[in-house]
């Protein structure tokens, strides 16, 4: 029977990725290059890394373009 994985992983890599877009883009490297027997986490890899991208430009427009700070 073939691993078909679990959705907590993908789930993790989402949260992290909105917390820490750099971290995030890690985790789905990883989900993506190193877990290549299951087709779940090579989705969600794909998706976490597009997601951490995501966050990461509209994180530096609310800093540099409305001036809004992050503590």
């Amino acid at each position: 029977m073939e691993n078909k994985g679990t959705i907590i992983i993908p789930i993790i890599g989402y949260i992290i990725a909105l917390i820490s877009p750099l971290l995030g883009l890690i985790y789905g490297a990883i989900l993506v290059f190193f877990k290549k027997d299951t087709p779940l986490y090579q989705k969600h890899g794909r998706f976490i890394i597009y997601f951490a991208i995501l966050v990461f430009i509209i994180s530096l427009i609310l800093v540099f373009g409305l001036g809004i700070r992050f503590i």
